[in-house]
This record gives C-alpha cells, structure tokens and sequence, in this order.
C-alpha cells in the first residue's frame, strides 16, 4: 500500500530536479586559483594583482591594475572559455563564450549587463545604459573579489576553467592585450 506512494514522490522529486536542477538541490562553487598577464604590457599593467585565500572554502582577487591608454572602437574585446575536466593542464575550448566586439559596444552591452557583480568590489565606473566610451584610462583597484556563482548556469560541468580575455586592434586582428583567469568549478548538493 505504501509502495505506490513512495515511487510517486520519488518520480515527482527526479521531474522535479530535471525541469528545474537549480530548484535547491545542488548549488555551483566557482573558486579563483589565478590570474596570468600573457601580453600587453603596453595597455594593461597588471603586475600588482593577486589572488589569495579570503578564508577555508574562498579565494579573492585583489590588487591594482593601471590601464594606460583609454579604450575605444579601435579595440574589440571578447572571452572564450576552457575546460580541463582533471585538472592536469589540458584544456578544451567550452563552446560558452562572449564573443569579440568592438570595445565600446562590449561595454555598453556585456559589461553594463554584469556590472552589479563587481562594482563592490572595484573602483571601475559605472555604464549607464547608453555606455562609455572610450573608457577612460587610470588606475583601478579591486577589494576581495569574487565570484558570484549564482550567475554560473547549474548546467556548466565541474573542473579547471580558463578563461581568456583578448582585446584585438580592428582591422588588423592583431592581438594587442591577452590574459588568462584560472578557476575551480565545483558543485555540491545542499
């Protein structure tokens, strides 16, 4: 007699979790490991920036960057991502990406959109809606930043990411700045 009734609940409980996975059961951990200044020296001075423990289960960003040139549409800016499913330092290209558009526009689009993450934690300015541009160049400071894995989609896989940011000359597709974001995605149920 209460055998039908267990595997009912328990049918709700899988329909549940497959049409909303988010619905409380598990929950995305994103932690930083590091940031890499690969080129670019010439527009970004990064030196100072630093990842480190904010306390058992959390790493933060913190430091001061100095843009020296002001950015306009003579750049296009754009992430791609990465996995490393084992952590050994073989990533894949994630098809997730914020593809590359001219450096004004991004602002006015990606960056007003994901504004509200970070300006806590920073000094950058804030975009109206109808942007900024160019952004102005100067020094900028970042507190204790994190990731906020709340915009992390339940759907993106554990692992090691890269994340790559690039900032190319328009016209010539020449690589004028490039850096590397390393973070640890894990999931646990709650």
């Amino acid at each position: 007699m209460y055998q039908p009734s267990i595997v009912l609940l328990a049918t709700i409980a899988i329909v549940c979790f497959v049409l909303d996975p988010s619905a409380g059961l598990m929950k995305v951990i994103v932690d930083f490991d590091r940031w890499e200044h690969v080129n670019g020296s010439e527009i970004f001075n990064v030196e100072k920036l630093r990842v480190r423990k904010f306390n058992r289960t959390l790493s933060v960003l913190n430091g001061t960057g100095v843009l020296l040139v002001d950015l306009g549409d003579t750049y296009e800016y754009g992430l791609s991502f990465a996995r490393s499913a084992q952590g050994n330092n073989q990533y894949d290209a994630y098809p997730m990406k914020l593809a590359s558009r001219p450096f004004c526009e991004f602002v006015k689009t990606h960056y007003h959109e994901y504004q509200h993450i970070f300006l806590n934690f920073t000094n950058l300015p804030h975009v109206p809606k109808e942007g900024l541009c160019p952004f102005p160049k100067g020094e900028y400071w970042v507190k204790d930043a994190y990731i906020d894995s709340s915009v992390i989609p339940i759907v993106v896989p554990e692992g090691f990411w890269r994340v790559t940011t690039e900032l190319r000359i328009i016209g010539t597709g020449e690589i004028a700045a490039r850096g590397h974001m390393f973070v640890k995605l894990t999931k646990e149920y709650v």
